[in-house]
């Protein structure tokens, strides 16, 4: 019998699309994932002279799914890399600063963003060995009472099976909610009760008349896109007003956890330069306190060059 408690899941970054990399795994400790492949299914179209069905044949192979997480501060930098694409690291005193940036050209001809191989152990003996694998969205979600939570959408790719490698995972607390400091226009704001973040690539599989089932490439299919939704008690109307106006103003997240060297804490910025809200939705729903739901898309800024910034500082040399 299989338990979830015994498996695992490592990832890490292949030198090139096509080539699957079984090396320098960075195991992930992980609430849950779906990943799967699913193979499409070829009917005839040719008349036989019967009712019944005509013959079926093996299509494209194409796996997906998705990773959650609790954030951890070492690990989210492997899926911060994978879905922005790139990563600047320098050292400061006694702990390393990352800063993630969405890639302005694609990875490679074949593959948008960074390939990875993912090795799945599922506790039934062989391990499930992913590759050309791309992550196609980030999902950064804190909420009041819980803990930073990260996933994950990953498209690809090719699929093995081999011995699985013995897990050893890092030291570390995910970041709680209790952590968070935002500000939005250079203000503060406590109010928030619920934040969401995401980072879409847009990626579809490509196939081509190369003499395999599997993807080709994997390619975007649509522009980046940033997207923020949550709740915040309203305590005055400032998020409404900059709505109705449509302005597009900063918004800045910092996460402070806990202590990793002399005066230095493991700590995440997520900084999007001009944010426009597209929903703000005051309304009664009872006695209580009033919560609002909100969305927004964080803009391109042409002063700073990016829609989203990611800085995180921990004890990880380099991605």
């Amino acid at each position: 019998m299989a338990y979830g408690q015994s498996g695992h899941l490592g990832v890490t970054f292949q030198a090139s699309f096509g080539t699957s990399f079984t090396n320098s795994f960075h195991y992930v400790p992980l609430l849950s994932e779906s990943i799967a492949e699913s193979i499409e299914q070829l009917v005839e179209s040719n008349l036989y002279g019967r009712l019944a069905e005509s013959p079926t044949h093996e299509g494209t192979h194409k796996i997906g799914g998705e990773i959650r997480t609790e954030a951890h501060p070492i690990y989210l930098g492997v899926w911060l890399k994978a879905a922005l694409g790139q990563v600047a690291t320098n050292l400061q005193t006694s702990a390393y600063r990352h800063e993630f940036l969405p890639v302005a050209t694609d990875w490679d001809g074949y593959a948008a963003v960074p390939p990875l191989t993912l090795e799945v152990h599922r506790d039934i003996g062989s391990a499930f060995l992913y590759s050309d694998m791309l992550a196609s969205a980030l999902t950064l979600e804190v909420a009041h009472g819980q803990l930073l939570s990260a996933s994950v959408e990953v498209l690809g790719g090719r699929f093995a099976r081999r011995g699985a490698t013995a897990a050893v995972f890092r030291a570390g607390r995910p970041w709680t909610w209790d952590v968070v400091s935002a500000s939005y226009d250079g203000a503060g704001i406590a109010d928030f009760r619920k934040l969401s973040l995401s980072f879409d690539n847009r990626l579809s599989t490509q196939y081509a008349l190369a003499g395999g089932k599997a993807p080709q490439r994997i390619k975007r299919d649509g522009p980046q896109q940033v997207r923020v939704e949550g709740t915040f008690v309203l305590a005055n109307d400032l998020l409404f007003t900059q709505y109705l106006a449509q302005a597009e103003k900063r918004l800045l997240l910092t996460l402070t956890g806990e202590a990793i060297g002399s005066g230095t804490n493991a700590t995440l910025t997520l900084d999007l330069p001009r944010l426009r809200l597209g929903e703000v939705t005051p309304q009664l729903s009872g006695p209580g306190q009033l919560e609002v739901s909100f969305s927004g898309a964080g803009v391109y800024d042409t002063t700073s060059g990016y829609a989203l910034r990611a800085t995180l500082t921990n004890t990880q040399a380099a991605y």
